[in-house]
């Protein structure tokens, strides 16, 4: 009997063991799937890939800082440019307005009347010219008639001396009299300016009380609520949809076969799948220091602003046939701004950055961080590590 539950002991471990061995086969390492990096054509052109932006776009912040008083628009408004988006409170402001627009209401009477001051006393110097101008004649005549002794001497100065000295002293009187009155053109002139100048400074107190739109647009955000203060922060986004342009970037092998003015098929899959005609406004001179790719600008007719800024944009490109590195688009991943691929090498993984360029939509171009050969993971990365050991499946 001992030996018999001895036996049946023996047994039972036995099984036991079988079975922990089983499960050890069954968790092994993760797989994946796996393609090469090899050199290829990209079919039907190339595609380089960015998002929208609007044209235009800019937080408004007013130019002072108050109260608001009210705020005339909401997200979605359209508005045009010099339309009021909000109005800060602005009586006393208004106040001072007025009360410089007085001032120079007052100054402009001022010199007006001092105007026709000087021309009532321009006209009596003419008058006392022209009267000085017969008393002298006279006066020389007699001059001579005394000489010859047809007239007597009292009758000389009484007669012709006598208003010929005071014909010129009225014109010194009158001339006496110009001066004074252009003297008081000259103080109203600068009353007037000065009054001017104060209602200027007045008037774009009061009008930057009103912040307005800078361009036609749509409100995209709005930060403030009547009630509160604007200072230095933004209190509405405004952005200008009636254009979009796809921020995005080539390589250099690419850059050279584009031109600005060059129309382009713009694919928004958010949108709809039939392309957008679009037009490259912008090729950058150099390539990004961090991306060693070149930027390039499309800009894309919005009227209908069904184009929102943040969709994702294939720009696809007609070009030539040319070898450049390929993996399959699935294999690159997206970290950010950033992108990477899973490489395969001896059983284990590395996490490799890399520089991607255009694309057909099936395989994109690599071109910096991985060389011709390296397999890369296209299926099954989900969860892996820096170092972890993987199965590639068919091998």
């Amino acid at each position: 009997m001992v030996l018999a539950a001895l036996l049946v002991l023996a047994l039972l471990a036995a099984g036991c063991g079988k079975k922990k061995a089983g499960d050890g086969a069954s968790s092994g390492p993760p797989a994946v799937q796996t393609a090469r990096a090899e050199m290829g054509v990209l079919e039907g052109g190339a595609v380089i890939t960015g998002k929208l932006e609007a044209v235009q776009q800019a937080n408004i912040v007013p130019k002072v800082p108050g109260k608001v008083a009210r705020v005339e628009v909401d997200v979605g408004s359209r508005v045009s440019a010099g339309q009021v988006l909000v109005a800060l409170e602005n009586k006393d402001l208004a106040d001072r307005l007025n009360q410089a627009e007085a001032a120079v209401a007052q100054a402009e009477a001022g010199l007006t009347q001092a105007q026709a001051g000087l021309k009532a006393a321009q006209a009596n110097l003419e008058n006392a010219r022209a009267s000085l101008a017969v008393a002298e004649a006279n006066y020389n005549r007699a001059k001579e008639l005394l000489a010859a002794g047809a007239i007597s001497q009292a009758d000389f100065e009484g007669r012709y001396e006598l208003p010929y000295k005071q014909a010129r002293q009225q014109v010194e009187a009158s001339s006496a009299q110009v001066e004074q009155a252009q003297a008081a053109v000259r103080v109203q002139e600068a009353a007037l300016a000065g009054a001017r100048a104060n209602a200027s400074l007045a008037r774009t107190a009061y009008e930057d009380s009103f912040i307005r739109a800078p361009f036609s647009g749509v409100v995209t955000a709005r930060y403030i609520n009547p009630g509160e203060m604007a200072a230095t922060a933004p209190v509405v986004s405004l952005a200008n949809l009636d254009k979009v342009v796809v921020k995005a970037t080539c390589g250099e092998k690419l850059i050279n076969q584009l031109k600005v003015g060059q129309k382009v098929k713009v694919v928004v899959a958010a949108v709809r799948p039939e392309p957008f005609e679009g037009t490259i406004t912008h090729i950058g001179p150099a390539a990004e220091a961090q991306t060693k790719a070149f930027p390039v600008k499309v800009e894309i007719d919005n009227p209908d602003h069904v184009l929102k800024p943040g969709m994702f944009a294939e720009v696809r490109i007609d070009t030539s046939s040319r070898e450049q590195l390929l993996i399959p688009r699935e294999a690159l991943v997206r970290d950010g701004e950033s992108t990477f691929v899973w490489v395969v090498k001896d059983g284990r993984v590395q996490r490799r950055a890399v520089t991607a360029g255009e694309s057909d939509g099936k395989k994109v171009a690599i071109l910096s961080g991985l060389e011709a050969g390296e397999e890369v993971v296209t299926a099954g990365y989900e969860g892996l590590a820096e170092g972890a050991e993987v199965r590639v499946k068919g091998e």
